[in-house]
């Protein structure tokens, strides 16, 4: 090997659909954009000159139809917000010599109290510095998923690098 990394940061949005009694109706997979926002937040906190540490990462929702683009840095159409209360930093070894470190925030939607229908279409991660400060780490636009009252939405965000 010659020392050299040939992996960047990426993130995939694994978004599944679950009836109330927790079997699985539709799974995706969605590679999303990290934001020019998101890697300034990676490379301020390297080199400590973030004014506060992140306190909350939740999964973001909205219906916005357009597709995602470096500067973004809110979703176009936000409708929900799950917090991930523990989120996770994991080594893998790909068994070729090589190192990935993965990151995961996990939340779960809750199913719609009412008998309307949510289209949802886009999904981000939002980390909170200090008490106000937010940021939208990444952004991926996906086919629409109506969430409704019979089903809960659980989200798993995995970020490589």
């Amino acid at each position: 090997m010659n020392g050299k990394e040939k992996q960047g940061m990426n993130g995939v949005l694994t978004l599944e659909l679950l009836n109330l009694d927790g079997s699985l109706m539709e799974r995706r997979r969605v590679p999303n954009l990290i934001t020019t926002a998101g890697k300034r937040l990676v490379a301020e906190l390297l080199m400590g000159r973030v004014n506060g540490l992140p306190v909350k990462w939740s999964i973001v929702v909205g219906t916005g139809t357009e597709a995602p683009v470096p500067g973004d840095t809110v979703l176009k159409g936000p409708a929900a917000e799950a917090e991930d209360p523990a989120p996770k930093v994991e080594v893998i070894d790909p068994g070729d010599g090589s190192s990935l470190v993965r990151a995961l925030v996990t939340a779960t939607l809750p199913a719609i109290t009412d008998a309307t229908v949510q289209p949802l279409t886009e999904a981000g991660i939002q980390v909170t510095l200090g008490e106000t400060t937010k940021i939208l780490f990444n952004r991926v636009r996906f086919e629409e998923v109506n969430r409704g009252s019979n089903m809960v939405m659980k989200m798993m965000w995995e970020i490589s690098f």
